[in-house]
């Protein structure tokens, strides 16, 4: 009988109702994919961990894991204008803008490519210096400069394949290139196994990296194609298409440095001032908290397209529902990802590790929780200001709650450590809450103030 009057209530039919919308099964689509992968890559570094710090050492693991924070810091940087794709493409899709999609996606990969070839070129010139920063133990110099320098020819690959992810995510069309990340990143993870197995260094490990990320980079264009169009692989000097990304895009890529000061910045001044074992301690805690804001983010990325075609469709009204119902999901997924790491930390340390590393990473493990928790609560107005336009004001406040938490870092680490390192992330998520009085502003405004593919001035 209960079930009965529930299923003739209105909550059951607005549920129903859900169920049968078409956008609805998409976004939930989506998420499960964005979801997949970014949990594939966490959960195989999770699973592959102990067995690499027992056949590399922690100086070596410690080694590999600068090496990847350059390549996943600097690609960001690289790569930065993928925000700009999904915005545009998803605005001349709703349109149904042919042109101006392919103007779009040729614009962004003659940005990206620029980029990724200079950085690259920087990154493989600083080589020797970089390795020489870090305190690394004499006999791991030679692999980690050549480590690095297979990085700097990864970047650029990275920075294309990048315009062809943002363009399948324009389209709504997460699967494809869920699908591929999540092959790249698991052969990479296989692939450092049996290097280590094998008894072979970090500079083997990304020696194999380069050799799948060219092999993705083909397929991911292959799938783009699929889905925009027979657009053309090579890049445009139409300066109005380059005007028009570079006007969101530069913004963006701030947003992107902001981000790499916070993920990455106080991994390097660890190795600087406190060597390379300090690393890898402090990255496998980073490991454990990071999905806290990594599964939220990879859940509701699918806003950014969804809402910008919405609001460039005049769907106000549908834009708010989505909004509202997102916020409060991303809050229970973020506490409920927290609490545990909170709560039993050492006890999930020493199940994954060993008793011994629970007791230096326990007090480290919960502020990361809780640093992390708090980034994570502002996934939701994040991505909802950028389908908005509001790039400028997302990318300020990004871009300084980047800057004082690496100032943080640069005056407690000296003191405090690795739990000066944790602190210095607490700061980040703190400032970035302003996104949300942000987007509840924004929300309440006519459609007016933020349709369109031109950015908000404000």
């Amino acid at each position: 009988m209960a079930l009965l009057t529930w299923v003739s209530s209105p909550s059951s039919q607005r549920v129903l109702a859900l169920r049968n919308s078409l956008p609805f099964r998409r976004s939930a689509e989506n998420a499960a994919y964005s979801l997949a992968d970014y949990v594939a890559q966490p959960a195989a570094m999770l699973a592959a961990a102990p067995f690499l710090v027992h056949h590399l050492g922690l100086q070596q693991y410690g080694v590999w894991m600068l090496v990847s924070a350059m390549l996943s810091g600097v690609g960001i940087l690289s790569a930065g204008f993928g925000d700009a794709t999904v915005k545009y493409v998803s605005a001349y899709r709703a349109r149904n803008d042919s042109a101006g999609i392919q103007r779009t996606i040729r614009a962004t990969l003659t940005i990206n490519l620029v980029l990724g070839l200079l950085v690259g070129g920087l990154v493989w010139t600083l080589a020797s210096a970089i390795t020489h920063v870090f305190r690394i133990e004499v006999e791991f110099q030679a692999p980690a400069m050549r480590a690095v320098q297979i990085s700097a020819a990864i970047l650029p690959l990275r920075a294309i394949e990048s315009v062809f992810i943002s363009t399948l995510r324009a389209f709504e069309h997460y699967g494809p290139a869920v699908k591929l990340n999540i092959l790249l990143r698991i052969s990479i993870i296989v692939s450092a196994l049996i290097v280590s197995a094998k008894g072979h260094g970090v500079d083997t490990i990304m020696l194999a990296t380069l050799l799948c990320s060219g092999v993705v980079v083909i397929l991911q264009a292959i799938a783009a194609r699929r889905t925009a169009g027979c657009f053309k692989l090579f890049p445009t000097l139409e300066w109005a298409a380059l005007r028009e990304v570079l006007a969101f895009g530069c913004f963006s890529w701030l947003q992107g440095l902001a981000g790499v000061g916070f993920s990455y910045a106080d991994r390097f001044l660890v190795g600087m001032l406190l060597g390379t074992a300090p690393v890898a301690i402090y990255v496998l805690c980073v490991q454990a908290a990071q999905p806290i804001h990594g599964v939220c983010a990879a859940i509701f990325n699918f806003l950014l397209p969804h809402m910008s075609s919405r609001r460039e469709m005049g769907e106000l009204q549908g834009s708010r529902r989505v909004f509202s119902v997102a916020a409060w999901a991303n809050l229970i997924t973020a506490t409920a990802l927290a609490l545990p790491l909170i709560l039993w930390g050492r006890s999930i340390l020493a199940l994954w590790i060993g008793p011994q590393f629970a007791v230096q990473g326990r007090a480290i493990l919960g502020i990361l929780a809780m640093a992390y928790a708090l980034l994570a609560l502002n996934v939701v107005p994040h991505y909802s200001l950028l389908a908005m336009g509001d790039v400028r004001y997302v990318s300020g406040l990004n871009l300084l709650g980047g800057t004082l938490s690496l100032c943080a870092a640069v005056v407690l680490i000296p003191r405090l450590g690795l739990i000066g390192a944790a602190l210095a992330r607490l700061l980040y998520g703190s400032v970035t809450a302003f996104l949300m009085l942000r987007v509840t502003r924004a929300l309440s405004r006519p459609i007016a103030i933020c349709e369109g593919v031109v950015p908000l001035s404000s």
